[in-house]
């Protein structure tokens, strides 16, 4: 970073934010105004040691692979490496264990777990999209709104990558505040609108699903061309299409705004040439590739009864169309999560480059949650490497740009995901069931079905080669459909990171997720409000 930049935020920050939010909270412009008002407080790491407040100022990513814990990565792992290979996400040299429980309970919803990092309190669990409950909270800093929200009120470039829809929480919540994560279309329009009475800056770049919650019910599917009043998608597994209830057409509003709005294979791959063959473009952009999700979260066997099958695809990846819709449909083969963020990052570091302040990036792969919550192995494997695309991504990005924190969590454990090998099979080699909860009684006794390639009774999946050259077969297992709280792993890499290995070692909480993140961005630990609930916001 240069070092004019660095100037910038160390002695400008107070001043760009008060002058760009009204009607700020007395103590957030007492702190605003006094740089110094917490250069006493430390916090003692492990070793004893006094861990001082400021640290190195960069850009932020922060990767939110949902529902991924520590046995999701060993699977994907042995599947797309082998058992000793080593992933992206393995590549990332700091971790810490991540606790993520909520005000409420031990495990985090998705809406709960994205307003705590985004906001740095811990809040209950339902009914907590960018609020506490449905009350409107301050931030950690004392901000009133997320730390994207006061990130792009001082002036940084901000934008959200999301496999799922933009209304998600985990991108949805540093952007929008709702009562309910339901409420897709207010979501959708707070994130291009901005939230109400609050002046916010747009975000520079929202790339994503959710094109129906940007489109009036009624809105006629694209035919020859695609315009601004026509729907490019139809959802494949329900057919849901546009859906907004208030008649506005946000993509014509987003075009009018100033955006570049894209939403196939082919509008994404030509903006993607214009940005390698054009350094000084930088546009606003907003990508929508799917009516609602990207992905298709449904089980193998319904993916197959409605048709949703390219028999063209490798062994590895498997038949199933779970990203987009069938071949031939202007949603087939939508851009991944790492396409994505490639483009998110070359646009927000052109847009760093011009205001001379950091960016910060949320990119979320949610499919690693939906499709285990579907019991999907193939789909959740599939999502998992898309995840570490992503990581690869960034890390090569951080590599050009040192002064860059990447920074990874996620909330839960989608469906608890094993790895069961040698798998059980039948006569014919595939998979079975494996021994469910015993009770002694022998007419209690059940038996619990294995996932293999396509579901169940399917031929299992092949490992890559370990050390010794053998290509070993296993089956997924999962403990049911829910979020568990699992055993989640957060990693880092970049500016600030090593404070996952001192400060953090013995604890590294979700609401410490922002911590990080805003000492990165504004160069402030803020002390943890451990124990503290979310102040009401006047």
């Amino acid at each position: 970073m240069k070092a004019s930049k660095k100037l910038l935020i160390a002695f400008a920050l107070a001043a760009v934010v008060v002058a760009s939010v009204t009607a700020l909270p007395l103590q957030y412009l007492a702190r605003a105004d006094n740089q110094d008002a917490h250069s006493t407080v430390g916090e003692v790491a492990p070793n004893g040691a006094k861990v001082q407040n400021q640290g190195q100022l960069g850009n932020v990513i922060f990767i939110h692979p949902d529902g991924s814990g520590l046995n999701h990565w060993n699977a994907a792992r042995m599947y797309w490496e082998g058992p000793d290979g080593l992933l992206q996400w393995d590549q990332l040299p700091e971790m810490a264990v991540y606790r993520g429980h909520l005000l409420d309970r031990l495990t985090s919803t998705s809406e709960g777990g994205a307003t705590t990092h985004a906001f740095g309190h811990k809040v209950i669990g339902p009914d907590s999209f960018g609020e506490d409950g449905g009350r409107s909270i301050l931030a950690l800093s004392g901000f009133p709104g997320s730390i994207m929200r006061e990130a792009a009120h001082a002036g940084h470039p901000i934008g959200v990558v999301n496999d799922g829809d933009a209304a998600e929480p985990g991108t949805g919540a540093f952007l929008a505040e709702v009562d309910l994560r339901e409420n897709a279309n207010e979501i959708a329009r707070q994130i291009l609108k901005g939230r109400p009475g609050a002046n916010d800056p747009d975000p520079t770049v929202v790339l994503g699903g959710g094109e129906r919650f940007f489109l009036p019910e009624g809105t006629p599917r694209c035919t020859d061309t695609i315009e601004p009043d026509c729907a490019v998608h139809i959802d494949p597994v329900d057919g849901a299409g546009p859906a907004r209830t208030d008649g506005r057409n946000l993509i014509q509003e987003a075009i009018d705004d100033g955006w570049v709005v894209i939403r196939t294979r082919e509008e994404f791959d030509t903006l993607q040439a214009q940005l390698e063959a054009d350094s000084n473009l930088a546009p606003k952009v907003l990508g929508l590739f799917a009516a609602d999700d990207i992905f298709n979260d449904e089980p193998e066997e319904e993916l197959i009864r409605l048709g949703l099958v390219d028999d063209t695809a490798n062994d590895k990846q498997g038949r199933l169309v779970i990203w987009g819709d069938v071949p031939g449909t202007l949603g087939f083969n939508p851009p991944t999560a790492a396409e994505m963020t490639e483009m998110a990052l070359t646009i927000l570091e052109r847009h760093s480059q011009e205001v001379d302040l950091p960016f910060f990036l949320v990119s979320e792969v949610e499919s690693t949650d939906n499709l285990p919550n579907n019991d999907n192995a193939i789909g959740g494997l599939r999502g998992l490497k898309q995840a570490d695309d992503l990581i690869g991504v960034a890390r090569q990005f951080q590599e050009q740009v040192p002064d860059t924190l990447i920074i990874t969590a996620a909330d839960s454990d989608g469906g608890a995901m094993q790895v069961h090998s040698p798998p059980p099979v039948d006569e014919s080699g595939n998979v079975t069931f494996t021994d469910g909860n015993p009770t002694g009684d022998p007419a209690d006794e059940v038996q619990f079905p294995v996932d293999g390639i396509e579901g169940r009774g399917t031929a299992p999946f092949v490992a890559e080669p370990d050390a010794f050259g053998q290509e070993l077969e296993f089956a997924i297992a999962w403990i049911g459909t829910s979020d568990v709280a699992g055993a989640i792993i957060s990693r880092a890499q970049g500016s600030n990171a090593e404070l996952l290995h001192t400060m953090f070692s013995q604890k590294f909480d979700n609401t410490d997720v922002y911590r990080m993140m805003y000492l990165t961005l504004f160069g402030e630990l803020l002390p943890s409000a451990e124990g503290q609930p979310a102040p009401d916001r006047p």
